[in-house]
């Protein structure tokens, strides 16, 4: 069940001050603009978002828009849910600074505007996210750590451009930096998706024969890259990942074929739509919120991966999920 924003321990990491929200009484119109589906985890966030406004007595309907990958439309999705009235704005941009327009004209229309998990850069618009700076920064330092300080390491980062990708390598650049020993031979970007991601690992098996780690953003990359080194007849290097259940898969084979092998996930959960939407009804309730909302990053390793890892459940399921088990069942049961 989704917990209210005031029982997840939050702290907000901006100086800016506190916004004070003309208070509006409900229910309310929800809109949803997801930038795309091509990745397993929006799929899921989508449905979180649903379960939790269907379920709401503040929410009298929302509406969910996917711009299939384009700016361009997602702005023309964002002025049409304004044109429905909507009260509360969600938003997962696919631009932190093309997005800020539109974002500013609807927070001037009195709408409550809240962006996830990828922000825009409006100072209008409150943001709630994980700090994919720690996101990156955390998996860097078990990596560096499981190498011994130095080695080759490969990088896959997320989509190219996007707020996410960015911040999570920042966090694990600022990491590396401090190891000279550490040696990042190639960067890859695979959009957080196994089909590309496990191409690229396999035109490099030849290049780089010998990598020390890989220091992967998650979604399906790492799930992809594991899998290949597998299917390879090759003992995959030490590699961190996310928690979707593909890549708890994958590293239960690896190390089912090698004792050794070891692995970390973090954690960005799917239910941040719902808590975005959480958010901006407390918004219009005129309750006193923070610029930025920041989630704390659940970590699962080797002592706690099993509690997680869904083996009658498909790769795509994200195990950190509010999501009722029949609800999850009716998705992702084989």
């Amino acid at each position: 069940m989704l917990k209210k924003l005031s029982e997840l321990s939050l702290c907000a990491l901006t100086a800016a001050a506190a916004v004070f929200a003309a208070e509006k009484p409900g229910p309310y119109t929800v809109g949803f603009s997801e930038f795309t589906l091509g990745v397993a985890w929006r799929v899921q966030s989508n449905e979180e978002l649903k379960y939790a406004a269907g379920k709401n007595p503040d929410v009298k309907e929302y509406f969910i828009t996917q711009a299939d990958g384009d700016v361009s439309k997602q702005i023309a999705d964002i002025e049409d849910l304004m044109s429905r009235g909507v009260d509360i704005l969600v938003i997962n941009a696919g631009s932190p600074r093309a997005l800020v327009p539109v974002v500013n004209k609807a927070a001037a229309a009195g709408i409550a505007v809240v962006d996830f998990d990828n922000t825009t850069d409006s100072p209008q618009a409150h943001h709630l996210t994980i700090d994919q700076h720690e996101f990156g920064r955390v998996g860097a330092e078990w990596l560096v750590k499981t190498i011994g300080g130095k080695g080759k390491i490969i990088v896959f980062n997320g989509i190219s451009g996007t707020s996410v990708s960015a911040g999570r390598f920042g966090g694990a650049e600022s990491v590396f930096k401090q190891y000279p020993g550490i040696e990042i031979v190639q960067t890859v970007f695979g959009g957080w998706d196994y089909a590309t991601s496990k191409r690229a690992i396999e035109s490099l098996f030849a290049a780089y024969p010998a990598i020390d780690g890989i220091w992967s953003q998650g979604g399906a990359m790492s799930e992809a890259i594991i899998d290949a080194y597998l299917e390879h007849g090759l003992s995959p290097p030490p590699i961190t990942g996310e928690d979707n259940n593909g890549f708890f898969r994958a590293w239960t084979e690896a190390k089912a074929k090698n004792p050794s092998f070891d692995s970390i996930s973090l954690s960005c959960p799917t239910w941040m739509s719902a808590a975005a939407m959480e958010l901006g009804i407390d918004i219009l309730r005129g309750k006193k919120v923070e610029k930025t909302t920041i989630l704390p990053i659940p970590t699962i390793t080797k002592d706690n991966m099993k509690d997680y890892y869904r083996p009658d459940f498909p790769d795509s399921y994200s195990c950190n999920t509010h999501l009722p088990e029949e609800i999850v069942a009716k998705m992702f049961s084989r």
